[in-house]
């Protein structure tokens, strides 16, 4: 048996730092591609709630001629707008996480031992117009997600960008820098003209 051959167990230092350098670069290569289709999908699940609130909010204007809103304030929260949805008989369906934007700010709404729960500023990541159901030439806005202009690390998804519902329910995202949007925007809330927070 030779003695100047002798079996080595681990790693050593420099074995390991160059494995764990390795795993940096690929991991710095793959974070942001997985963050920016995690922000993408987000933008498709905000797309997909407003899309669910929508035909409770259009069979509600069926019935009484325009879309919820709360007349005790001027302009009316949107919160407190669509808690009239859903006290309805076309609202009581929808579902708490339908009012939560997966890179919004709030939280999500409990439901009380009855299975109901009622909106408020913090669980309600959305903004809801006045507007009537059967509006005249071209689709106006509805609704829309509420635009943060600094997100946390934690909602990070689609900033710059606002889905808006029409009443016509097309949901489209504007892009907030995009300048022609300057008419349309309100400047104080950075939400489209006539949406109510």
């Amino acid at each position: 048996m030779n003695e100047g051959l002798h079996r080595r167990n681990g790693f050593t230092l420099v074995e390991l730092l160059v494995v764990i350098s390795i795993i940096a670069i690929i991991a710095g290569l793959v974070v942001p591609v997985l963050l920016q289709g995690r922000g993408k999908a987000w933008e498709v699940q905000c797309l997909n709630n407003l899309k669910q609130i929508y035909p409770a909010a259009a069979a509600y204007s069926d019935t009484k001629y325009e879309f919820p809103r709360d007349k005790s304030g001027d302009p009316p929260l949107a919160h407190d707008s669509l808690n009239i949805l859903l006290k309805s008989r076309h609202g009581k369906n929808l579902e708490p996480k339908l009012f939560k934007c997966p890179a919004g700010g709030g939280s999500l709404a409990e439901e009380d031992e009855d299975g109901k729960f009622q909106l408020d500023e913090d669980t309600n990541d959305y903004a809801w117009c006045t507007v009537k159901r059967r509006a005249v030439g071209k689709a106006k806005v509805l609704g829309c997600d509420k635009y943060y202009d600094e997100y946390s690390e934690e909602h990070s998804g689609h900033e710059l960008i606002l889905n808006v519902l029409h009443t016509d329910s097309a949901v489209l995202p504007w892009e907030v820098d995009d300048p022609d949007l300057e008419n349309k925007m309100d400047e104080d809330s950075g939400l489209p003209i006539g949406l109510g927070r």
